[in-house]
């Protein structure tokens, strides 16, 4: 059974409350990275006492600054594989550390050979694709044997303790195939399953239209909710911050002087679950 992280629902809750006083430009539910667009430079050396011998990666740094100025409380990683980033696993585990949820988009592949660098802890995500069963699937992915490594990584990031999320992308024409593939996914042991539309759909009105009628498939309504707030992320403008004051004391303030609005969407959000 899909049973959304309580923690993460009352996050969302806080958000969603911060938006209405302050707007969502500036209080986003979640942070977008791709490391691949973020400039490689030469690896620095910590300063002040911390061990020389340690190299931090520009990148790691970047993406880090990033986190710490935004107040979202979901960072999500994905674009080019990050599963190509060489130190994605002590990235995740900085990011964790900052209090964020972090849901990592995986390469069946390569999973199996990277995931003893990272730590199975609650607010970390695994992210798996999954557009179909077997056949639909790796005809999708132009891979023989794709859906059988997919399904080799599932196994063991479970056994390892690991969260996992499964990621659909959704095109026209495709309801008897996910009918097919949610009967398959209630099989799984998996946490979470959400929808994507396609990169070149952006903007696509056939593509919303699938991805509303995909969503209904998917058993939890909180899960369903998350993944129509994904979907509408690229829609809202970049966050401003002012030296004085940035987004994280906004959310801050409203955690620590929640209206009564608040309190109310927090607990029916919790009887929910």
């Amino acid at each position: 059974m899909m049973r959304f992280p309580p923690r993460l629902l009352w996050k969302l809750n806080s958000v969603r409350i911060a938006q209405k006083l302050f707007g969502a430009a500036r209080c986003p539910w979640a942070l977008c990275l791709d490391l691949s667009q973020l400039p490689a430079q030469p690896e620095v050396t910590p300063q002040n006492g911390v061990n020389s011998s340690v190299k931090i990666s520009s990148r790691d740094s970047q993406a880090l600054s990033q986190v710490r100025a935004s107040s979202a409380p979901v960072v999500w990683i994905g674009g080019d594989s990050p599963l190509q980033h060489a130190r994605i696993g002590h990235l995740a585990r900085e990011i964790v550390n900052t209090g964020r949820t972090v849901f990592i988009e995986m390469d069946g592949t390569l999973l199996r050979r990277r995931i003893h660098e990272f730590r199975p802890v609650s607010r970390l995500y695994l992210v798996l694709p999954l557009n179909g069963v077997e056949d639909t699937h790796d005809s999708r992915a132009q891979r023989t044997g794709n859906f059988r490594a997919i399904m080799e990584s599932l196994r063991t990031a479970k056994l390892s303790g690991f969260h996992i999320c499964i990621e659909t992308t959704i095109s026209p024409g495709s309801s008897n195939e996910l009918l097919e593939l949610a009967k398959f996914i209630s099989t799984l042991d998996v946490d979470g399953w959400i929808h994507k539309r396609p990169k070149a759909a952006a903007n696509d009105a056939t593509i919303s239209e699938a991805l509303q009628s995909a969503r209904e498939l998917i058993p939890s309504r909180h899960w369903r909710t998350f993944s129509t707030l994904l979907d509408l992320i690229p829609a809202f403008a970049q966050p401003r911050f002012d030296k004085k004051r940035t987004v994280n004391l906004v959310v801050e303030k409203v955690e620590k002087a929640l209206t009564r609005e608040a309190h109310e969407a927090r607990d029916e959000g919790l009887r929910a679950l």
